[in-house]
C-alpha cells in the first residue's frame, strides 16, 4: 500500500536497512533520518517500536540513524557508545559519538557536501525543523514520512490518579491552562508532550513499560473543555483520533498555544493560527506540590528498605550467581512495597566489564555470573503510585582492587561536593555540573553522560526542565524540584562505578536566596569500596551523616539479620 504524503511516496511495510537504501537512489535522495522516537517527540517508545534496533540492532533509548543509499552513521551520545559498538554491525555502520539531534545531523550531511534530505515529519520538533531550515540554506529538507510505519493497534484504558497522590484536581491544574490563553488572547492550547498531559489530567496508562504516562495530546479550550488525542485510547474524557485533530485543524482558525520543542514539525503544518507558548505544564509539574513531595519522600522510604534487603542479600549469596538473578530479587523485593507499581526503567546490572556500559542491560544472551573481586554496578528505580525512584549503588564482590578503590573515592567525592552545595535560587545545573567532575578531571578522568536529570512523581524517570550537565542544562533551580545527582567513572572492559542519589531542594536557610540538596535516596554507599584518607572533615561528615539518616529511616523495617548488616554499614568512617 502507499499512500501519498508531502508529495512523495511513503512505503508502509517495515523496511529494512538496505530496501530504504534502495528507495533512496529510485527517489534521488541523498539521505533519510531516522530518529529514536515517534511523535511523541521525547517519550518512551514501545518494543516494537524502536525503528533503530529495527534497521540497525541498536536497543538504546536514544539515538539517530543518519541513511544514506550506500552507508549509514549511527549518532549516540556517550552513555551509548560502546553499546552501539557492541549491537551494530561496523561493517554497514559508522558510528558516531555525537548528540543525536537533528541539527547534528543536518550539519554532518552539510559538512559531507549532501542536499537533498528528507525526514518524518511526525518525528522531529517544530523547533528543530525551524532552526535546521534557518541553518541550513543550502539543504533541501523534506518531510516524505515514515518509512518504516509501526501503528499500534492495542486499545489502551486510561485510569484516573487518585487525588491523595496527586494533590491538586484536575479543575485546579486546568485553571492554571485556561489562565495562560486569556494572558495570550488564545482560544486553544493544543499540549503535545505526553507527560505533561498526564500530570495535568491527572491520568495513567499501563501499556507502557516502566512509565506510566497516557501517550495522548490534548487540545484545551478557554473553558476549561478538553479532547484526549491518541491512538486506541479508552478513557472517561472526550477522545478524539489524530485524523479528526487534523480535519478540525484544517478547518479551524482559531488561535492555538502550542510548544515547538514538544510539538512534532508536522503537527505545527496543521496549525493555521498557531503560536508558541512553551510547555507551561514541564515548569509546573517539575516543582512538587506538597502532596507530591511528601509522596516522594514516603516511596524512597519503601524503596529503600526494598535495596537495603537486596544488598544484604547480594553479601551473602551473590557467589554462583548472574546478573539476571540480581534483577529478578530486587523485582520481588519491590513488589512487597506498599503502593508498588512497576519500575521505573529496565534495570542495569552490570557485572565487571558489563558495568563500563553505561546503560547496560543484562538479557539471557549478555547475563554473565558476578565475578570474584570484582564490581557490580546496580542501577534502578521503582515507580510507586506516590512517587518515582531512581537510584545507583556500585557494590564490591570479594576484595576490590586498589584501583577500584582509588576511583570509586574520587567518583564519591565529587558526588559529595555537589549533594552539600549551596547556589542561589535559579542556578542552571550547567553552572553546577563541574563540582561533580572536579575530583576526576584532576586526574585527567571523566565521564561521557549528564550529572543529574530531573524526576517526575509517578512519570517519566528522566524529566525536565531541569537537569545537572555541561551543556544545555540553562533552566533554573526553584525549590521543590526532585534531580538526580550521579557521577561516574567507566573503565573500559574493566568495571564501572556510578553513585546515584535524588534529592530535593529546598531553600537554604529563610528569605536567604539560596538553595541546597536534600536526599530522597535511603540506600548505603559500600563502605569498602572508600579510601577515607582521601576524604576530607567536610567529606566524612557529610557521609556519616547520610547513613546516619539510611539507618534511622530504614532499621524499623528490616529483619534482625537484615539491621546487623545495615548498623554496620551505616556505621561512621
Amino acid at each position: 500500500m502507499k499512500k501519498k504524503i508531502g508529495g512523495l511516496p511513503c512505503w508502509r511495510n517495515k523496511m529494512t536497512l538496505s530496501a530504504i537504501q534502495k528507495k533512496l537512489k529510485e527517489l534521488g535522495l541523498d539521505a533519510y533520518i531516522v530518529t529514536y522516537g515517534n511523535r511523541f517527540i521525547w517519550q518512551d517508545i514501545l518494543p516494537c517500536e524502536h525503528k533503530l534496533k529495527h534497521l540497525c540492532g541498536f536497543s538504546g533509548s536514544a539515538g539517530m540513524l543518519v541513511i544514506l543509499p550506500d552507508k549509514a552513521f549511527l549518532f549516540v551520545d556517550g552513555r551509548y557508545e560502546l553499546q552501539a559498538r557492541q549491537e551494530v554491525d561496523l561493517n554497514k555502520i559508522t558510528v558516531i559519538n555525537e548528540d543525536p539531534c537533528f541539527i547534528n545531523a543536518c550539519y554532518f550531511l552539510q559538512k559531507n557536501g549532501l542536499q537533498i534530505i528528507a525526514y518524518d515529519g511526525m518525528t522531529v520538533a517544530a523547533a528543530e525543523q525551524k532552526s535546521a531550515e534557518e541553518i541550513f540554506k543550502n539543504l533541501h529538507l523534506m518531510n516524505i514520512g515514515d518509512l518504516i510505519c509501526i501503528d499500534r493497534k492495542t486499545p489502551v484504558k486510561v485510569l484516573e490518579r487518585p487525588l491523595k497522590y496527586a494533590g491538586k484536581s484536575r479543575e485546579e491544574k486546568l485553571e492554571q491552562i485556561t489562565a495562560l490563553l486569556k494572558e495570550y488572547g488564545a482560544d486553544y492550547y493544543l499540549l503535545t508532550a505526553a507527560d505533561s498531559v498526564s500530570w495535568l489530567l491527572n491520568i495513567y496508562a499501563k501499556d507502557l513499560a516502566c512509565s506510566p504516562v497516557v501517550r495522548a495530546y490534548a487540545l484545551i479550550g478557554t473553558d476549561g473543555t478538553v479532547a484526549l488525542i491518541g491512538d486506541n485510547l479508552q478513557a472517561d474524557l472526550p477522545v478524539w483520533t489524530f485524523e479528526k485533530l487534523t480535519n478540525w485543524l484544517n478547518d479551524n482558525k482559531a488561535k492555538i498555544l502550542y510548544d515547538e520543542n514538544t510539538a512534532p514539525a508536522e503537527v505545527k503544518k496543521w496549525l493555521l493560527n498557531g503560536q508558541n507558548a512553551g510547555d507551561i505544564c514541564q515548569m509546573l509539574k517539575a516543582e512538587k506540590n506538597e502532596t507530591e513531595l511528601n509522596g516522594m519522600i514516603a516511596c524512597h522510604q519503601r524503596d529503600g528498605v526494598a535495596l537495603a534487603k537486596l544488598l544484604y542479600w547480594l553479601q551473602n549469596n551473590w557467589q554462583g550467581k548472574t546478573e539476571l538473578d540480581v534483577v529478578q530479587k530486587l523485582h520481588e523485593l519491590r513488589q512487597k512495597q506498599d503502593l508498588f507499581f512497576e519500575e521505573s526503567f529496565e534495570t542495569i546490572a552490570g557485572a565487571a566489564e558489563n558495568g563500563a556500559i553505561v546503560h547496560y542491560k543484562p538479557t539471557e544472551k549478555s547475563n554473565r555470573r558476578l565475578q570474584e573481586d570484582n564490581l557490580l554496578l546496580l542501577d534502578s528505580g521503582g515507580q510507586y503510585l506516590d512517587g518515582t525512584t531512581d537510584v545507583t549503588r556500585t557494590v564490591a564482590l570479594g576484595t576490590p582492587s586498589a584501583d577500584m578503590v582509588h576511583d570509586f573515592t574520587l567518583v564519591l567525592k565529587g558526588h559529595i561536593a555537589l549533594a552539600k552545595a549551596m547556589f542561589p535560587l535559579n542556578t542552571c545545573g550547567m553552572r553546577l555540573d563541574t563540582l561533580a567532575r572536579a575530583p576526576l578531571w584532576q586526574e585527567c578522568k571523566d565521564f561521557k553522560h549528564g550529572t543529574g536529570h530531573g524526576v517526575g512523581c509517578f512519570g517519566n524517570v528522566h524529566e525536565g526542565p531541569n537537569r545537572i550537565s555541561g551543556g544545555g542544562s540553562t533552566y533554573g533551580f526553584k525549590p521543590n524540584m526532585v534531580t538526580s545527582i550521579e557521577p561516574g567513572y567507566y573503565k573500559e572492559n574493566a568495571y564501572g562505578i556510578r553513585i546515584e542519589n535524588l534529592y530535593y531542594t529546598k531553600e537554604a536557610g529563610r528569605n536567604s536566596g539560596f538553595l541546597e540538596f536534600t536526599p530522597l535516596t535511603l540506600v548505603p554507599i559500600d563502605k569498602r569500596l572508600i579510601d577515607e584518607y582521601l576524604l576530607d572533615a567536610g567529606e566524612r561528615d557529610w557521609l556519616n551523616a547520610y547513613h546516619r539518616k539510611v539507618y534511622n529511616s530504614l532499621a524499623a523495617c528490616v529483619n534482625d539479620y537484615e539491621k546487623k548488616w545495615l548498623k554496620e554499614s551505616c556505621s561512621p568512617l
